[in-house]
């Protein structure tokens, strides 16, 4: 199988952990927890790393713009720079800014 320059395949812990991993959340020992996982999830708490990014994004963000909520996503990851920064995080994916409005 060899590389395909038209092709990226990506692979996230977890949409939340694409938001958690594009520092919007700024004052937080967020970077560690992403970077250390293994040392913060316990897995008779959380069945999946995905379900302790999600309780981790939902802790952090409570009580500010960005409040996440599983069911709608909050309007303030779909705006300006928050938006860029998420999607930067998917580094070998290039976006149409033009048609990212």
């Amino acid at each position: 199988m060899g590389d395909r320059e038209n092709a990226a395949l990506y692979l996230p812990e977890s949409f939340e952990w694409l938001i958690l991993s594009a520092g919007v959340l700024k004052g937080r020992d967020i970077e560690s927890r992403l970077d250390r996982t293994f040392d913060y999830v316990e897995s008779r708490d959380f069945f999946s790393w995905e379900r302790y990014f999600t309780a981790l994004l939902i802790e952090e963000s409570k009580d500010t713009y960005f409040a996440y909520s599983k069911k709608v996503l909050n309007q303030s990851y779909l705006n300006g720079n928050t938006k860029t920064a998420i999607l930067n995080q998917m580094e070998k994916i290039k976006f149409d800014w033009k048609s990212c409005h």
